[in-house]
C-alpha cells in the first residue's frame, strides 16, 4: 500500500559484541560445512542482557535521534520473534516505564522475522487519526540465547542473532520517508514452521527446541509441497516487489540497496537472483558479521549504510524479508 506522508524522524539500533564464527566452528557449536555455505563471519550475541533493554537502548537513540521526547508519542509497538521475558509480561510495557511513556498506546507485534514491515503498516493507520506533533515508535528485539532454542543450528541457513533497532516515525518532514509497504502470504505453506509438531501445549511449557530443520522435513514428507510451490513462490516474490516499487513510483533500477533478512549467502542468493539482483546490490556483507537478529535486520541495516554514508538524500531502499506463514513481505524508502 502506498504509505506516502510516512516519514522516518529517527533511528536507533543496538548490536552487542560478535562472536567469531571460526570460534563456534572450533568450540563445536557450528558445522564447518555450514558455515562455509552460510558465509557468516560473526555473529551478535547479548549474553545475559535481556531483549528489552536491547530494545530501550535502540529506543532511546531513535528518540534522540528524532530530538523527540517520549511525551510526544502517541503510538508503540514492540516487536519480537522469540521469548522477551516471563510468561504473562509485556515488554511494551517495560519500555512505556523506561521510557516514561505510559500515557501511549502500546501494544506487541508477533509476525515472525517480517514483524516490523507489519508495524509500518498499522503505524502508517494509527498517525492518520493522531493529533499534530505526534510521533510512533517502533522497536524489534530479541536474545536468542536460550537452553531451548539453539542459535547455531535451529534453522537452515541462518544463525539467530541478538539485537534491536527502532524508528520514530511521523508526519513531519525527517530523514527518510516510507512510499510504500505490503506483504503477501502463502497460507497453504502455513505448515512449512510447524511440521508434526502439536500446536498444544506450546514449546515454551515442554522445553521442546525448535527445529526449523527437521519441521520442513516433516512439512515434505505429508505432501505439503506441491510440484508447483517453489515457482508460486517466486511468481508471489516478484510480484510483491513489482507492486511495492510501482506504489512507491520507483523502478528497480533507482534502488541504490535492496536489504533482506540477514541470511546465508545461498539463502539471498536464491531468494534475490530471480530478479536479478546480486549480492553486491545488498547488505549481505554486513548481515554476515551480525547474523539473523529477528524483525531487527532491517532496522540495523539501514541504520549502518545511514551512519557509514552508504546511502545519503535522493536514495531509495528496497527491504524485501520472508516468514512463517509463509509469509513474504517489504517496504520502498527515500533517504532525504
Amino acid at each position: 500500500m502506498r504509505t506516502r506522508g510516512l516519514f522516518v524522524n529517527g533511528i536507533g539500533a543496538c548490536v552487542p559484541d560478535r562472536v567469531a564464527v571460526a570460534d563456534a566452528v572450533a568450540a563445536g557449536w557450528y558445522d564447518a560445512e555450514d558455515a562455509e555455505s552460510s558465509g557468516f563471519v560473526s555473529i551478535a550475541v547479548a549474553g545475559d542482557v535481556p531483549a528489552v533493554d536491547l530494545a530501550l537502548q535502540a529506543s532511546r537513540a531513535a528518540l534522540e535521534h528524532a530530538s523527540a521526547p517520549a511525551a510526544s508519542l502517541s503510538h508503540l509497538l514492540y516487536v519480537d520473534v522469540y521469548h522477551s521475558g516471563p510468561e504473562g509480561w509485556l515488554p511494551h510495557s517495560y519500555l512505556q516505564r523506561h521510557l516514561a511513556a505510559g500515557h501511549v498506546f502500546a501494544a506487541g507485534i508477533r509476525q515472525g522475522c517480517n514483524g516490523m514491515f507489519g508495524a509500518l503498516a498499522l503505524t502508517d493507520a494509527a498517525l492518520r487519526t493522531a493529533t499534530a506533533g505526534r510521533h510512533a515508535l517502533v522497536v524489534a528485539a530479541d536474545n536468542f540465547g536460550s537452553p531451548t532454542l539453539d542459535r547455531w543450528r535451529c534453522n537452515p541457513g541462518l544463525v539467530m542473532a541478538d539485537g534491536a533497532g527502532a524508528l520514530v516515525l511521523s508526519r513531519e518532514h525527517g530523514i527518510a520517508e516510507v512510499l510504500s509497504v505490503g506483504s503477501v502470504t502463502l497460507s497453504g505453506l502455513e505448515g512449512m514452521h510447524r511440521g508434526a509438531t502439536p500446536l498444544h501445549p506450546a514449546d515454551a511449557s515442554t522445553g521442546r527446541a525448535p527445529d526449523f530443520d527437521a519441521r520442513f522435513a516433516e512439512f515434505a514428507a505429508s505432501g505439503g509441497l506441491g510440484p508447483g510451490s517453489g515457482l508460486e513462490f517466486v511468481q508471489q516474490f516478484i510480484g510483491l516487489v513489482d507492486r511495492l516499487l510501482d506504489e512507491a513510483g520507483v523502478d528497480l533500477r533507482q534502488v541504490a540497496r535492496v536489504l533482506f533478512n540477514h541470511a546465508g549467502r545461498e539463502v539471498v542468493e536464491d531468494r534475490l537472483g530471480p530478479l536479478g539482483i546480486k549480492l553486491d546490490d545488498t547488505t549481505w556483507e554486513f548481515g554476515s558479521t551480525v547474523g539473523h537478529a529477528g524483525a531487527a535486520d532491517h532496522v540495523i541495516a539501514v541504520d549502518h549504510l545511514l551512519a557509514g554514508g552508504a546511502i545519503g538524500p535522493g536514495d531509495h531502499v528496497l527491504l524485501l524479508g520472508v516468514g512463517p506463514g509463509v509469509n513474504i513481505a517489504g517496504a520502498v524508502m527515500r533517504v532525504f
